[in-house]
């Protein structure tokens, strides 16, 4: 899961401060073998701050999280109250319209290349502080927001 771990890498959660506090990935709807690729995060730094990997049930809270990827399939959870529950909560997917339904990051299959798309309007609103080099390479950072 190289591409959440850049996620993760060029972006700040003000929150989380310049120490070494652990910065926390919860994992919804993953399978055993997703579970095992997202292991190879489980204490990599980013900012500083350790990683720390959560596999979460469909219906356990989001609450200590900073980083909420949720697979296609399984419970659907409904965005746009937990991103005005918790606006610290950079929530990643991979399901068709996660940005459209109010996710912050889209992963998509496009050509047989794994691409991303975000919502510029919901980042915004959040207090993350996300590289600009990044933003430019998501499909619809040309596009009119």
């Amino acid at each position: 899961m190289a591409y959440v771990f850049n996620f993760i890498k060029f972006t700040r959660w003000p929150q989380l401060g310049s120490d070494d506090r652990p910065l926390h990935l919860c994992l919804a709807n993953v399978d055993g073998d997703l579970q095992t690729a997202f292991a190879a995060l489980e204490g990599k730094q980013a900012h500083g701050h350790p990683i720390y990997l959560h596999a979460l049930t469909p219906k356990q809270s989001t609450a200590g999280c900073h980083v909420y990827f949720l697979r296609q399939g399984g419970a659907p959870v409904p965005l746009d109250p937990l991103r005005l529950r918790q606006p610290e909560l950079l929530t990643i997917g991979d399901g068709d319209g996660f940005v459209a339904d109010g996710g912050h990051i889209g992963l998509k299959e496009r050509a047989g290349r794994l691409q991303f798309e975000v919502n510029f309007a919901s980042l915004k609103q959040a207090n993350f502080q996300i590289s600009a080099q990044l933003l430019k390479l998501a499909l619809n950072a040309r596009t009119p927001r």
